[in-house]
């Protein structure tokens, strides 16, 4: 079956995904699947790939040889599913314009099935503080949280900085609405700490922020696989240690060597354990998700609190979610046909269409 692997995207994770998707398109079964590469640059431009990518082919992201583009959203679709005959896409797509509904809702329309949660899911999940609420309303536990009023452009350091205080204290972590990878994520502990992290993101695409208090204990992450309504499955908790910063940072994520990865993690029992993976079990019912999540706790001494859930883990040498597949059984050559069989499973093929003609 010929599926479209999609990489790159508008969003400040851009070479995140291309590093993702490179391990995609290298692990991708071609006895099952016929792969074509769709690089998706940063102006929005899409360029599939003229002719199917063969496992030992190198990628190379905007090659006009390799790709015909840029094309525009759908005339992309339609030119993947008249030529190539594309049947299902998996976007390997982190951040604004790919994790965020945009790419999912573009599939819906054309009846295509997609790997991972669909439009309304990814948008709820990407925007941190709606995934609070639908989260706080399942009665999911949470960090204390400061919500300012103001949107980001309007904000004042000095007079939300008094305010974050006394709602969450110090030290606290701030974060703007929507993003990932840690990206617009920043650790306070004085009001020029506050200043500077609205300035570096007043003038981009985000309009909220909030603050949540700093947890302390246990940081791990839980998958979750398997389609809302349907057989879940939670993956073996991994418990993160950074080596050279003292939270897990953006670099701490992608730096080979920068974090230690325990699966499972050093502090928790059996029992912990059990109770980790129904939270995030119950996280990925919440937010209805499909395919795949992977949800970030701080186990303290009171409990499992919850960070954020991902509808996109990363995919690249160091990230999680495969290194927490492996620890179950499942290579990721297997866990790639797994999240395929789930798009395929959970949504409505699309309609057959005669060749466009040449």
């Amino acid at each position: 079956m010929d599926v479209a692997v999609l990489a790159g995207g508008r969003s400040p994770e851009h070479e995140v995904s291309l590093a993702s998707a490179a391990q995609v398109l290298r692990h991708l079964d071609r006895s099952r699947w016929r792969v074509w590469p769709v690089f998706l640059d940063r102006s929005g431009g899409f360029w599939p790939s003229r002719q199917p990518l063969a496992a030992d082919a190198p990628f190379r992201p905007g090659d006009a040889e390799q790709q015909h583009g840029p094309l525009r959203p759908g005339a992309a679709l339609d030119w993947l599913l008249d030529r190539a005959g594309v049947r299902v896409v998996f976007p390997v797509l982190h951040g604004p314009f790919g994790e965020d509904g945009t790419v999912q809702g573009l599939c819906e329309l054309y009846d295509l099935p997609c790997v991972g949660s669909g439009c309304a899911a990814s948008a709820v999940a990407m925007d941190k503080l709606r995934t609070r609420q639908t989260l706080q309303a399942a009665g999911v536990p949470l960090a204390r949280a400061y919500v300012p009023r103001e949107p980001l452009q309007r904000s004042d350091a000095r007079t939300a900085f008094a305010a974050l205080v006394a709602a969450v204290g110090l030290p606290a972590f701030v974060k703007v609405d929507a993003s990932g990878s840690t990206v617009g994520v920043q650790r306070i502990t004085a009001e020029a700490d506050l200043a500077r992290f609205l300035a570096e993101f007043r003038g981009q695409r985000f309009r909220r922020w909030f603050a949540e208090a700093a947890l302390v204990g246990e940081e791990i992450t839980v998958p979750v696989l398997g389609n809302s309504g349907g057989e879940l499955r939670a993956l073996p908790p991994v418990g993160i240690y950074p080596q050279c910063d003292a939270w897990f940072t953006h670099e701490a994520k992608y730096r080979p060597g920068a974090s230690e990865e325990v699966i499972p993690p050093r502090g928790l029992s059996a029992g912990d354990l059990a109770v980790v993976q129904a939270l995030a079990v119950q996280c990925h019912e919440a937010l209805v998700c499909d395919g795949m999540s992977r949800t970030d706790m701080i186990v303290t001494a009171d409990g499992p609190v919850v960070l954020e859930v991902n509808t996109i883990p990363g995919m690249t040498k160091t990230s999680l979610l495969p290194q927490s597949a492996l620890a179950a059984g499942l290579p990721f050559p297997a866990l790639l046909d797994h999240l395929l069989d789930l798009a395929l499973a959970g949504r409505s093929s699309a309609p057959e269409r005669e060749a466009a003609a040449s």
